[in-house]
């Protein structure tokens, strides 16, 4: 496939983000001081999706927020779990490897949502550790912009009388406000209270920050340009009816969130203006 191709089609362009993120998390993992611990990473680590990160990363791509947000979303979710929520939807799921790797209590159902071809490519790249899956896992593909997928997700088996935990992570960047406001909505109408919501998205001051112009540029010559960014993230998911806690990577450098180990300062560089968010429910 040519890169004029990959422009014109931007589902290719967003799902091989998807792989991206595993080359980076497989990375992370192989580090003696690795703050994410993602064994099987690797096996989604393919020569294209390297070469694809190698891109990246010279354009000036950053490693913390895939890493940051995957260590504080293990967490919240291990607790979310712990605590009796027994459904997980994971939207945009690309290379997110959760379902395989974290210890879910029994009959927990993991709802994995990507656009058509995604997970198909991922179950492939993981059949060497099938037996390794530690819930009930459910597969849609579906594109998220569709208004077919929640009557999908019910029709799988998601009940939206119960509380559910909600993973929203890497999708943001590439949504417009008013899609990401409506997707919260959609979010909270289908969701039983006490329902978790994990989710990042980058700060308003990425986009102002001229240390990353040249990766905004490269997003955009892709075909994935990055579009929200966020001066408030936790007062948005409070107005959208969520109870949030939010932190830029600084924040959580700094320790300020208590249930999170603070991350290194090599994955909060100053450039990475990044959110990470739990929100609740009520």
């Amino acid at each position: 496939m040519t890169d004029a191709t990959r422009r014109d089609d931007g589902h290719t362009a967003v799902k091989e983000t998807g792989f991206i993120t595993a080359v980076i998390r497989a990375m992370e993992n192989d580090r003696p001081d690795a703050y994410l611990a993602d064994p099987h990473a690797a096996l989604l680590s393919t020569p294209r999706s390297r070469a694809l990160a190698e891109e990246a990363l010279a354009a000036g791509g950053t490693v913390g927020s895939v890493i940051v947000r995957g260590r504080f979303g293990d967490i919240a979710l291990g607790e979310a779990t712990a605590q009796g929520i027994g459904q997980v939807v994971c939207l945009a799921a690309g290379g997110d490897t959760r379902a395989w790797r974290l210890p879910f209590p029994p009959g927990t159902r993991f709802f994995e949502i990507d656009l058509p071809g995604q997970l198909e490519a991922k179950d492939a790249l993981l059949a060497p550790v099938a037996d390794r899956l530690t819930c009930r896992r459910v597969t849609l593909g579906e594109d998220l912009r569709d208004g077919t997928w929640p009557r999908r997700l019910k029709e799988a088996g998601y009940d939206g009388t119960k509380p559910a935990v909600w993973i929203v992570e890497g999708l943001l960047p590439y949504l417009e406000p008013e899609h990401f406001t409506r997707l919260l909505t959609r979010i909270g109408q289908m969701s039983g209270p006490g329902s978790v919501l994990l989710a990042d998205a980058p700060h308003a001051a990425y986009f102002q920050d001229p240390a990353n112009a040249a990766f905004l540029a490269f997003m955009r010559a892709r075909g994935s340009a990055f579009r929200l960014g966020l001066e408030d993230f936790g007062g948005l998911l409070d107005r959208c009816g969520w109870q949030a806690e939010a932190y830029t990577l600084r924040e959580l450098a700094a320790g300020r969130c208590p249930w999170v180990p603070a991350p290194p300062e090599r994955l909060c560089p100053p450039r990475d203006h990044h959110w990470v968010a739990r929100a609740r429910l009520a």
